[in-house]
């Protein structure tokens, strides 16, 4: 008996304890952060172009990321065919040379498409 009575006041103050969380777990929210751009002050269809607007610069960010590691990957592997005697210096030169220009090029694009937006 004495058993049953201590799991109901267990369980009663598991309870209670659950339901005081929500005001301890609100205590210290952090603000919302801003767009990168300036705020929309009760203008939710300004607020959706803005976050539109972060959300395409991550996704630049990205295709610029994977043009890189697509960059690097093709250069490892050229570097693997050197040593095994398929190809020369000169190929993994020319294909870091186009490499760099496909990255400039690609930057440069990404930068554009930035203002534009």
């Amino acid at each position: 008996m004495k058993t049953i009575k201590k799991m109901f006041t267990a369980s009663r103050l598991f309870v209670l304890s659950i339901l005081m969380m929500p005001g301890i777990a609100s205590a210290a929210l952090p603000a919302v952060s801003n767009t990168t751009r300036n705020t929309a002050q009760g203008n939710y269809i300004q607020l959706f172009q803005n976050y539109a607007y972060d959300i395409f610069i991550v996704v630049g960010l990205l295709v610029g990321t994977i043009a890189f590691i697509r960059v690097v990957t093709n250069l490892i592997a050229t570097y693997g065919e050197i040593q095994n005697g398929r190809k020369t210096w000169g190929d993994m030169g020319a294909q870091a040379v186009f490499g760099v220009l496909l990255l400039v090029f690609t930057v440069f694009l990404l930068t554009e498409a930035a203002t534009v937006l």
